[in-house]
């Protein structure tokens, strides 16, 4: 009997571990408390996830950030050739249809005299090699940016030359209301009228000085050249990425094709604000061409896009996770695979070139340097001329040696932060326009084969260039 009672008494027991571990198993696990760590959860959730192999981003890659099994995904806006071309048309003439770059000073904008913010076309080098131009430089010689931005040094340079004119000379009389504080505080300097300074002396500084400006000023030529064809560069890769996507990838995959073209399109605009910042660009970050030209076709690539800190590094990324893609899936021979990674590298190459010149200035101890050796040597000047000029003479001769060397100095500091001056606006522009047309204007037929193209796939022929009207107000002759 008790043999038999302690049977039943396991029995119950198993029964019991049964019916307990049933329902655990059921019940899953418990929620974390609000505000504890959730760690834990996270990290065995990821890991069951990576543990299992996934087949439904395989073969989805193509619909470009839309995967097909999820559900939360919204489903991918139909793209075409026609609507890229509107799209382009209304940045061009709607969104950006200024002529002149609304983040660039008003006179740097070239609308009296030639200037380097803005592409040259022959109209510009017809007026920048008139016999006339002479008189035109020196007709609108105050509306020039260089004579506005020294006009402060200038004037300084003016009233430290009175300064010394009126203190080194034998002033005995002075207005009644003035003659209690000038009348004490002249005779307290007049040691002053015995010093001087010799040109010879003066002289010696002189070659030091214009030997650092010179320097300097070639430094700054060389960042602004360098800058200015780098970004040409952008414009040239672009356009060839676009030609290649057109022939490699648009008749395999026209929606993968088509939205690789928009993100070729944005990235100039891109690369523009990045190397200006927000308070240059006036606060505008280009969120208007994102949308217009991304966003209401792939919402999710333009807010990966947005919230990069280095948006043009964004583009190459999703341009490069597509090649990989392509290569896996077999679409792309070696041949082509090479062809976009060798352009993806160059405008990566470009970028780093551009962020480079940003972040690398002229060595601030050479140029400070050079700053205080000019200063001294326009403070010292009036004292060496004071005896050989007089009067207006003086004053002259003091003004065009300050705005001579003033403005090399202020030349050769716009220079070296070329992207505030650099043509850019512009560029972008071209480098918009030609990535459209590598996709909305048709080539001739293919002589090999006589086969004739699709025109569904291309712009109407009526009017092939609607985003770029003659007279538009951008140029297009230099590209690089």
């Amino acid at each position: 009997m008790a043999r038999k009672h302690n049977v039943s008494l396991w029995t119950l027991v198993l029964l019991l571990v049964a019916v307990l571990s049933v329902n655990v198993v059921t019940a899953g696990p418990t929620p974390a408390p609000r505000g504890g760590s959730t760690r834990t959860s996270l990290r065995s959730s990821s890991s069951s996830s990576l543990s299992t192999p996934s087949t439904a981003t395989s073969k989805s890659f193509l619909s470009f950030g839309q995967f097909k099994k999820n559900p939360k995904s919204s489903p991918p806006v139909p793209d075409s050739v026609t609507q890229l071309a509107r799209d382009v048309q209304t940045v061009l003439e709607d969104l950006r249809s200024e002529k002149y770059d609304p983040t660039v000073s008003a006179s740097f904008q070239g609308t009296t005299l030639p200037t380097f913010a803005i592409t040259w076309n022959h109209d510009l080098w017809e007026r920048h090699n008139s016999r006339w131009r002479m008189i035109a430089y020196f007709l609108f010689w105050p509306q020039s940016a260089l004579f506005r931005a020294v006009q402060p040094q200038l004037w300084t340079l003016l009233l430290w030359t009175t300064l010394v004119v009126l203190v080194q000379s034998p002033v005995t009389s002075f207005p009644p209301f003035l003659a209690p504080v000038l009348t004490p505080l002249f005779a307290s300097l007049q040691w002053t009228q015995k010093v001087s300074v010799p040109m010879t002396s003066l002289g010696l500084i002189s070659s030091f000085v214009a030997s650092l400006l010179a320097l300097r000023t070639n430094q700054g030529m060389a960042r602004l050249l360098e800058a200015r064809q780098a970004f040409g560069k952008v414009v040239l890769y672009t356009r060839d990425m676009a030609s290649v996507v057109r022939h490699f990838i648009y008749d395999k995959d026209p929606q993968l094709a088509l939205k690789l073209a928009r993100h070729l399109a944005t990235f100039s605009w891109l690369l523009k604000h990045f190397l200006r910042g927000t308070k240059m660009s006036l606060g505008n970050k280009d969120e208007d061409i994102i949308h217009t030209m991304i966003g209401q076709y792939q919402p999710e690539d333009a807010h990966y896009i947005q919230r990069q800190r280095k948006p043009p590094v964004a583009v190459l990324m999703r341009l490069r996770q597509a090649l990989t893609q392509l290569e896996q899936d077999h679409l792309l021979s070696t041949a082509e695979a090479l062809a976009m990674d060798h352009l993806i590298s160059h405008m990566d190459l470009a970028i780093m070139t551009t962020e480079r010149i940003v972040a690398s200035p002229i060595p601030p101890l050479f140029t400070t340097h050079g700053c205080r050796f000019m200063v001294l040597y326009l403070m010292i000047l009036p004292l060496a001329l004071k005896s050989q000029l007089q009067g207006a003479g003086l004053f002259l001769t003091v003004g065009v040696v300050g705005y001579a060397m003033l403005g090399l100095e202020e030349i050769s500091h716009l220079m070296e932060q070329p992207f505030r001056v650099a043509p850019l606006y512009h560029l972008c522009k071209n480098s918009m326009t030609d990535v459209a047309n590598a996709f909305c204007l048709a080539p001739p037929d293919n002589l090999s084969t006589g086969r004739l193209h699709d025109e569904t796939r291309y712009v109407p022929e009526v009017e092939p260039t609607t985003y770029a009207k003659p007279g538009q107000g951008f140029f297009v002759e230099d590209n690089y």
